[in-house]
């Protein structure tokens, strides 16, 4: 008996209902997961096996659960309650970037690390954490030293991702390299030579100084498979460079996630993007 198609095609949507419990479109669209969805599904999954204690992985896991409701908020507090909730947050947005890189979900992801000197991660060896890389008041604050130990990992795997998609940008001031150690500088400028580091980027600044507001990170991930109009994320933080943590009592630090477009994100990467483009020549696509 033929059949016509439109007939054929009422029976495989039948079909797809009975077998799956959706129809033919529902089922496309959920094994098409927004970025979005893809980046809260990772972010779910490495804080789950997020190597700290119940308490910050559930003070990590408020946090990022804010995001629901805002697209931006402020922490502030001691540097020792501080830093492990923050830069647990970066440390598993970088484990998330790496992942939806790897599985092929990203079109594009231009990370800028910019700080007053060079990224604390680079400065130090993989799997450490010097006492140099810290102020006194880290040192020995097993949660804190973690946190530079962490990046000192994520970093530098997406340092080495596909430089296809990946850029990532190492910021700083012009006296910012010279303000680290001898031994931080070899290090540093070790892992910019390293052939492995397909997608590591320095760019000094002109400027003299970076205001203590835009001390942080930014990453903007474009979504792969979007067309003309691929989503576009951005994660940042304002932060505390490792080095100067110091006695201070009370901190700020800032996040951010959510469509770059949105309104509460646009004022944070109009900021940085000023500082950087008035900066440097380099068209850095951010």
């Amino acid at each position: 008996m033929e059949f016509s198609n439109a007939i054929k095609a009422l029976i495989l949507n039948l079909l797809v209902v009975v077998l799956t419990g959706c129809t033919h479109d529902e089922r496309f669209n959920k094994v098409t997961p927004t970025l979005n969805e893809s980046l809260q599904t990772s972010i779910s999954r490495h804080l789950e096996a997020y190597n700290s204690t119940k308490e910050i992985k559930q003070r990590i896991s408020r946090c990022f659960g804010r995001f629901s409701i805002v697209k931006t908020f402020e922490l502030t507090g001691d540097d020792n309650k501080l830093r492990p909730v923050g830069v647990g947050m970066q440390t598993i947005i970088e484990q998330a970037i790496h992942e939806l890189i790897i599985n092929r979900s990203l079109e594009e992801v231009v990370a800028v690390i910019h700080t007053k000197t060079p990224a604390t991660p680079l400065v130090s060896p993989e799997n450490t954490a010097p006492p140099e890389a810290m102020s006194t008041q880290m040192q020995g604050d097993i949660a804190r030293e973690k946190t530079i130990i962490d990046r000192t990992v994520t970093v530098r795997n997406l340092a080495k991702c596909d430089p296809e998609i990946m850029t990532l940008y190492i910021a700083y001031p012009k006296s910012g390299l010279q303000n680290r150690t001898s031994d931080q500088q070899e290090i540093y400028l070790n892992e910019l030579g390293k052939k492995e580091n397909k997608c590591l980027k320095d760019l000094p600044l002109s400027h003299e100084t970076m205001p203590d507001d835009l001390v942080g990170a930014s990453y903007i991930l474009t979504g792969a498979d979007a067309g003309d109009e691929s989503e576009q994320l951005y994660f940042g933080l304002r932060a505390v460079q490792a080095k100067d943590a110091g006695e201070e009592k009370t901190k700020t630090w800032t996040f951010w996630l959510g469509e770059l477009n949105n309104a509460e994100i646009q004022p944070r990467y109009i900021e940085v993007k000023t500082y950087l483009d008035k900066g440097t020549d380099v068209n850095i696509s951010f």
